[in-house]
């Protein structure tokens, strides 16, 4: 089935003044979305990367930009996903070396269906990227969100936006609910119910139900949180999977899929021009998609009840003060 036309970003869209985070900058959608960015007048911009190096080669091909402004300044840093002190230290660094941040684009993430356990922190792969480590960093970065639009004259609220999915609504967990006394990262964690083909879902639900949570906590006058989903796009993201499933993904890509240049325009709308009307909620083509009933449901409530406390209990574990200096609880 095709997937509908992704209209152009108004060419009203201006970020001059603005200071820009997309993490997983380096290819497929970060990549298109930082050069989205530049195209309408970014200030500053800052992406992430895994490994360092190859992030200064990305700078170097963004700042040779013909169409790129002289003042523009183009700024990367590592970060790594599967590390709760990699997010921390990323995140520390950021609020020392930058004043203000008016958009984080949290994009980075994996689509694996082999079991795999982060070496940093024992939790499994997807749930740690994909969920855990962006709620963390999420929080981390409040404070200098907040603190941005309280400085804005005339006064403006700052972005919060995750890269979502619209498969959240496959996940194993609506099918087969988490017992009431078993907490949801430890069902995350449990590879005797591991199902390869839920886990990308299983983490997309997660981020789901945090942000629509995390939007109860927030005034969106002063922080828009969303998130988005940017249908089938041409990207790496399934480039851990074998061969054959490569192949076979490839050629679904080429006739479904869109490119990353288009894909990204449904980030760059909900993190940089959406309304408070998109505060809690999840953006497909620039127009909010509605919740599935089940998250609506008084089950799916206290599942977002329940991750919220989960959540906020493992990040005053292991950056105490965070949700103070945030003003959540």
């Amino acid at each position: 089935m095709l997937q509908p036309p992704v209209p152009a970003l108004p060419a009203s869209v201006d970020f001059q003044g603005k200071t820009v985070l997309v993490t997983g900058g380096n290819s497929g959608l970060g990549r298109a979305a930082c050069l989205h960015y530049l195209q309408h007048n970014v200030s500053t911009l800052i992406f992430t990367v895994r490994r360092a190096s190859e992030g200064e080669s990305i700078r170097a091909e963004l700042l040779a930009l013909p169409e790129l402004r002289s003042e523009t300044k183009i700024l990367v840093y590592e970060l790594n996903l599967s590390s709760h002190s990699s997010v921390i230290a990323f995140a520390s660094k950021l609020r020392a070396e930058v004043e203000d941040l008016h958009i984080a684009l949290l994009n980075a993430g994996i689509f694996h269906l082999d079991w795999e356990v982060s070496p940093h922190t024992g939790n499994e792969m997807t749930f740690q990227v994909n969920y855990l480590s962006n709620a963390m960093l999420a929080l981390l970065l409040f404070p200098l969100l907040r603190a941005t639009a309280e400085r804005t004259n005339p006064p403006t609220p700052s972005y919060l936006s995750i890269v979502a999915s619209q498969k959240y609504s496959e996940s194993r967990f609506i099918k087969s609910p988490i017992p009431e006394t078993t907490p949801i990262f430890k069902a995350c964690n449990d590879k005797e119910e591991f199902q390869p083909w839920s886990l990308y879902a299983d983490s997309k639900l997660l981020v789901r139900l945090f942000v629509k949570e995390l939007a109860k906590h927030v005034d969106p006058s002063t922080v828009i949180v969303n998130c988005m989903c940017p249908g089938m796009v041409k990207t790496n993201l399934a480039r851990d999977l074998s061969f054959p499933l490569r192949v076979l993904g490839r050629i679904v890509q080429a006739l479904m899929a869109r490119s990353p240049d288009v894909g990204s325009r449904v980030l760059i709308n909900a993190a940089g021009f959406a309304g408070k009307e998109s505060h809690g909620e999840m953006l497909v083509v620039y127009q909010i998609l509605p919740m599935i009933a089940w998250a609506e449901s008084k089950e799916g409530e206290q599942m977002q009840v329940k991750l919220w406390r989960e959540t906020v209990a493992e990040v005053k574990k292991d950056a105490p003060g965070t949700l103070d200096a945030a003003l959540l609880h």
